[in-house]
């Protein structure tokens, strides 16, 4: 049975013996990494200091980095922080082979490709390796930072064990079963056969007590966190010509979808406030004005006061109370029909009427008393 489809019983449950191996054979469960050593609590207890002293450069550096506006000393803060980095994934490591927790106060989904890159980047040499393609996947809270642990090993033993010109290839396949799978190529020395036996042990049943060796610290590291979850499998094997090629299996239970970034929101001029009708949810309620609307005056059009009216002293002179009372009179007759009266107030009429009319017309310049 191939080991991508292998996994590892729970606990209670008995253990899957290969159809090509016999039951008898199957090697026993070693103890668990925790024993009866004084010392290992006191290396987990530096190791846990370290890290702390770990977090604390890494912010002091990185505020130096902010502030620091010349190029060259900021690689050289950039080398600094990149060697702290890979302090405190050897203080990690110590922790976790000294079987003491390791908690992660900000567990989130995470995506492959960022899985990868988070591995990659605390290695010595990062800048050797080359990305293939990878799987649009994430890694569930619950495994993430285990699997860029585990990854980080894998990729720092192909970069140690290779040839500095070489580069190293990190890719994610999609399995038909669900699963994936995470290669890490490199075209180095390779597997010694004389330890590959033993390697392929660790692997499959991690390290027992007083087997650790100071030459593959990584790869137990590797199994410790591998164990940790039954769907994770690690598994080496010689790249012909050369080189060696790790692989990392993550089994579908840890798998989600890849979180998508959030569009960021359009920034647009506020709208006026209005109140909701509870009536109709649709009616909207514009706000009440506060103060009464502007009358249009004209001194608000012209900007400035209006003229004052022109002042004349000129007295016109009109004859409307006598117009009047002939034109009184004229009725008067003219409804009692008495001829000799309508005649008359004619005659007053027009005679009164007289005046005026010299008065309208216009005035002529005066003419020579020749013409």
């Amino acid at each position: 049975m191939s080991w991508l489809r292998r996994r590892r019983p729970e606990q209670g449950e008995p253990g899957v013996v290969p159809d090509d191996e016999p039951a008898a054979e199957s090697p026993p469960q070693p103890p668990p990494v925790e024993g009866a050593d004084p010392w290992r609590p006191v290396a987990g207890e530096f190791a846990l200091r370290l890290l702390t002293l770990t977090w604390e450069a890494v912010h002091h550096i990185g505020e130096a980095e902010f502030r620091e506006q010349d190029a060259e000393r900021r690689k050289i803060l950039f080398r600094i922080d990149h060697s702290v980095t890979r302090v405190r994934r050897l203080a990690e490591n110590l922790r976790v082979l000294t079987g003491e927790p390791l908690d992660d106060p900000d567990q989130q989904i995470t995506s492959l490709q960022d899985v990868t890159h988070a591995a990659g980047g605390a290695v010595e040499h990062y800048e050797r390796l080359h990305f293939g393609p990878i799987a649009d996947l994430a890694v569930s809270a619950v495994a993430a930072d285990d699997v860029i642990r585990i990854l980080t090993e894998l990729i720092d033993n192909a970069d140690r064990y290779s040839p500095p010109t070489e580069p190293v290839t990190v890719a994610a396949h999609l399995t038909g079963d669900g699963d994936v799978v995470i290669r890490v190529e490199d075209n180095g020395i390779g597997l010694n056969p004389a330890h590959q036996p033993w390697i392929e042990s660790l692997l499959e049943h991690g390290p027992a007590a007083g087997e650790l060796q100071p030459a593959h610290l990584g790869l137990s590291v590797a199994a410790v966190l591998t164990h940790r979850h039954p769907s994770l499998r690690v598994r080496l094997v010689p790249r012909q010509p050369r080189g060696t090629v790790a692989m990392l299996l993550i089994g579908a239970d840890l798998l989600c979808e890849a979180p998508r970034p959030e569009p960021e929101p359009v920034v647009t001029a506020p709208a006026p406030p209005a109140a909701r009708n509870p009536q109709n949810d649709v009616t909207m309620v514009l706000p009440a004005v506060q103060k009464p609307m502007p009358r249009r005056v004209p001194a608000s059009v012209r900007g400035s006061d209006p003229p004052p009216a022109p002042v004349t002293t000129q007295v016109h002179q009109t004859a409307w109370h006598d117009d009047a009372a002939d034109f009184n009179a004229g009725v008067d007759a003219a409804r009692a029909k008495v001829p000799g009266r309508s005649a008359a107030a004619a005659s007053s009429t027009a005679t009164a009427a007289a005046p005026r009319q010299e008065r309208n017309r216009p005035q002529q310049e005066p003419k020579d008393r020749n013409d």
